[in-house]
């Protein structure tokens, strides 16, 4: 990657580029934050509709195009962060303030205590359920199968959360 073939896929120059980004790091850090947040984004619009936690969760996965391409970005970032502190921290930033998102639906669908144990045990268990949902949907041959994610995902909450499902 140069910011010479980024500017060119942007159909802008290198000088536009080099002007809102300070070096290929701040552009990478950048493109991480972008897809992280159409990520949050579309969790939140659709809780806002109305939808409940499943609702929420299916907006976070790869279920088409865009997603997937968000995805895809999200997943590269996360071996670079196994040797990386600082996008170590911007990763589990994120990770953390998805398990309160999800913290605060299952406060309010279960009725737990605010500093429940159970509470915080199973927003990681949903957590850990969508990653994986989401990793394997990116490496899937053929593309990803949105049935089969909704229905892992649906599978998958019946069994942590069953008298919610």
């Amino acid at each position: 990657m140069t910011f010479r073939r980024v500017a060119e896929a942007a159909g802008s120059s290198t000088a536009i580029v080099s002007t809102y980004f300070a070096d290929k790091r701040d552009l990478l850090m950048s493109t991480l934050r972008a897809a992280a947040s159409r990520t949050t984004v579309r969790f939140e619009a659709a809780v806002a509709e109305g939808g409940d936690l499943q609702a929420g969760l299916e907006a976070w996965l790869p279920l088409d195009e865009e997603r997937l391409t968000d995805w895809r970005v999200i997943i590269a970032f996360w071996g670079v962060a196994v040797s990386d502190p600082e996008l170590a921290q911007v990763q589990n930033g994120h990770v953390t303030r998805a398990r309160a998102r999800i913290e605060k639906l299952l406060r309010q669908d279960r009725q737990l205590p605010e500093k429940s144990s159970d509470l915080v045990r199973l927003a990681q268990q949903v957590v850990a359920l969508t990653l994986g949902i989401a990793l394997q949907a990116v490496f899937e041959s053929g593309g990803p199968n949105v049935r089969a994610q909704r229905a892992l995902l649906a599978d998958g909450l019946f069994r942590l959360l069953p008298a919610a499902a």
